[in-house]
């Protein structure tokens, strides 16, 4: 047994058993380090608004996405209609 083959050996085993396991732990422990920095920020937005201030920006939140649901509605009806200028264009001469 060669220095050669000892080398490929070592590479195989190193690519096929070694590498993925640590992108595996690599991988589970930064979605351990994500879920606590998402909690530390939740944390720290919350101690960051007084309470009043998030009742504020709750009710603020919801007025808007009622407002924009109802010009969502609006669009959507006016896209249906058809202006009465191009149904002129769209009718053929009549034939003499």
């Amino acid at each position: 047994m060669g220095l050669k083959d000892v080398i490929n050996r070592n590479l195989d085993r190193l690519t096929t058993e070694i590498i993925p396991t640590l992108r595996q732990v690599a991988d589970e422990q930064l979605t351990q380090v994500r879920a606590k920095l998402d909690h530390f920020n939740r944390a720290l937005a919350d101690k960051a608004l007084p309470k009043e201030r998030k009742k504020r920006v709750g009710h603020i939140s919801l007025e808007t996405k009622a407002k924009e649901a109802s010009q969502g509605k609006a669009a959507a009806s006016k896209a249906k209609t058809v202006p009465k200028d191009s149904r002129k264009s769209s009718q053929r001469p009549k034939a003499d």
